[in-house]
């Protein structure tokens, strides 16, 4: 109605003007009459009326156009506040679940030291009593009592172990003091070589790697360890820390064999990794290394981690 009005508007003005025009041209125009002069002129003002209506409807157009982009405008900044309390509450019940899962893992590994490292560092001991007494009396007891001294020895450090494992991590020292000892323990128990590099800086900004991102990569660097250390073909494993413009990076590298399958138990270990590192706005891969062997890398966001409550 709005556009209607100021064509009908427009038309008039234009029509009048027209009358003027006519009224001012001579009466006698050689070779031109006066009908043929009022009809270029009124054919003028129409063509003038069609392109003003024409601009008229495209302005009306592109102010719904502007219009309705403001409100896809507004709708995404909408979205993405709900994204983003959304991540803030899944990384919140990520941190729970962590919580609840270190809990029951540390309840397990105090019964286990409690109960089974007691009873077979009991065992252990009446084990060297029998070889102490045995020594010059029965020699075939007393070198298969030093043989099962020998096999309890390797079942309590494996179990000292697992104990480790399951014990909440001990983070306190500093993250480089954790992965140098973590992969100090990895050769030692599997004869598998290790090199780490730090870039300078990586670890330099307190709030760049919080408790739970420290922890969250502690955890996946003993996943892929124990992927590592599960392949025979293994002889050396390459671990990078360094940070960049996307957040802390992780990458571990093998010179194992290329494309191999992970066993069943690395998997899904890595794949309960993967679910709490895509929660925390980080990602996961897993590739083959150039030259072969497989090549693990995690990148966690500086900004964002595991939210804080």
């Amino acid at each position: 109605m709005k556009t209607a009005g100021c064509v009908s508007a427009i038309a008039i003005a234009v029509a009048c003007a027209i009358c003027a025009l006519g009224a001012t041209l001579p009466m006698s125009m050689p070779g031109i009459s006066m009908l043929t002069t009022l009809l270029w002129l009124f054919g003028a003002g129409g063509a003038i009326c069609l392109l003003l209506r024409r601009a008229i409807e495209a302005d009306d157009r592109v102010r719904d156009l502007q219009t309705r982009l403001a409100r896809e405008q507004e709708a995404r900044r909408s979205l993405d506040t709900i994204l983003a309390d959304t991540q803030t509450v899944l990384s919140k019940v990520v941190r729970q679940q962590d919580s609840a899962r270190d809990g029951e893992r540390s309840r397990i590994a105090r019964e286990i030291h409690d109960e089974l490292g007691q009873t077979l560092l009991t065992l252990r001991v009446e084990l060297c009593l029998l070889q102490v007494s045995s020594d010059g009396v029965h020699p075939s007891v007393h070198q298969k009592a030093a043989t099962m001294v020998g096999t309890l020895d390797l079942a309590l450090q494996s179990l000292r172990t697992v104990v480790n494992g399951l014990r909440p991590l001990a983070l306190g020292e500093g993250l480089r003091a954790a992965i140098e000892r973590q992969l100090d323990e990895f050769t030692s128990l599997n004869g598998i070589a290790h090199q780490l590099e730090i870039a300078p800086g990586t670890l330099a900004e307190p709030e760049c790697a919080p408790y739970d991102t420290e922890a969250l990569l502690y955890r996946v660097l003993q996943e892929a360890l124990a992927g590592v250390a599960q392949q025979a073909s293994a002889t050396h494993v390459r671990v990078v820390l360094q940070r960049g413009g996307n957040g802390l990076t992780l990458r571990v590298d093998d010179n194992g064999e290329r494309n191999r399958r992970p066993a069943q138990s690395c998997a899904c270990g890595l794949a309960g990794m993967r679910e709490r590192v895509e929660a925390s706005g980080g990602a996961l891969r897993i590739a083959s290394a150039p030259g072969g062997g497989t090549a693990l890398s995690l990148v966690l966001p500086c900004s964002r981690g595991l939210a804080l409550s």
